[in-house]
């Protein structure tokens, strides 16, 4: 054997003594895993696979990112269960697989209902919790000095205006928790604002008149031709006019006069006489 063919024989003896099969051991992010959450599994992994191709079992309701091609693998878990991960990993010397049973606990999710009892202050809101899947919640409030409550459902009171913020904890099974927030305002003034001009012609612009009001309880609004005659009147804050009389008919174009009458929830009363121009 010439010296050439030798040290090539020995190079490639020793290339496939040191060439081994790859491994990897599949590692999770935490010891407790929750729906809805996601997950990254990492790898431990020995020998340089080149490539790697995951399962998950059962499949369904499982979310997956980036893919199952990816040397690590984010799974968002859509229920709770067993499930069964494997890993083939493989380079040119071979292939192996890498196992690993995950236990994954349904989270809570918080959800809840808030509503005010009025407008304006003071006030009080009516909270009451739709959670699922929860052992215990936690109502927690923004304001300075507000007493936080465990209670299913609560009622919380404002004695003055400004702007707020709430937040219900719902805790599960093993720590996989949830929680909602919600903010709101209390109103601090009432207001009414008459405008001056509509055009209720159909093309879907400034098609009706409409007082523009803020915290107001209470509103009685009339409207008058320029000879004085009653077109249309109503006595509910939503009111509205489509430039027709009681009985339907169209309108003319020109100027009518609007009379308000309305009390605000902080009990300024309102009453206000303004002409408007409708045109079409």
């Amino acid at each position: 054997m010439n010296r050439t063919l030798q040290t090539f024989f020995l190079m490639f003896i020793c290339i496939g003594a040191f060439a081994q099969v790859p491994t990897a051991t599949i590692v999770s992010p935490s010891a407790t895993l929750c729906t809805g959450v996601s997950q990254t599994f990492t790898l431990q992994e020995s020998n340089s696979p080149t490539a790697y191709e995951w399962s998950i079992t059962p499949s369904k309701s499982v979310t997956i990112l980036p893919d199952l091609t990816s040397s690590s693998i984010t799974f968002n878990f859509g229920n709770g269960g067993t499930y069964f991960i494997s890993l083939l990993v493989s380079n040119a010397t071979g292939t192996s697989i890498a196992t690993s049973t995950v236990i994954v606990t349904k989270s809570a999710l918080a959800a809840f209902n808030a509503s005010l009892n009025t407008t304006g202050y003071p006030n009080q809101l009516i909270l009451t919790n739709y959670s699922t899947n929860s052992i215990s919640n936690q109502w927690l409030f923004n304001d300075d000095g507000a007493a936080n409550t465990t209670s299913l459902n609560t009622i919380k009171d404002y004695s003055v205006s400004g702007s707020y913020s709430l937040t219900l904890i719902a805790y599960g099974n093993m720590g996989c928790n949830d929680t909602s927030s919600y903010a709101l305002r209390i109103a601090d003034s009432s207001g009414i604002t008459l405008p001056t001009i509509f055009s209720p012609n159909g093309d879907g612009i400034n098609e009706i008149f409409k007082p523009i009001i803020k915290n107001i309880t209470d509103l009685k609004v009339m409207i008058y031709n320029r000879y004085g005659t009653p077109i249309i009147n109503w006595e509910r804050v939503n009111g509205f006019w489509d430039g027709h009389t009681t009985s339907g008919e169209v309108c003319d174009e020109g100027v009518y006069f609007v009379v308000v009458e309305g009390t605000g929830f902080d009990g300024k009363s309102y009453k206000l006489k303004h002409s408007l121009t409708l045109v079409r």
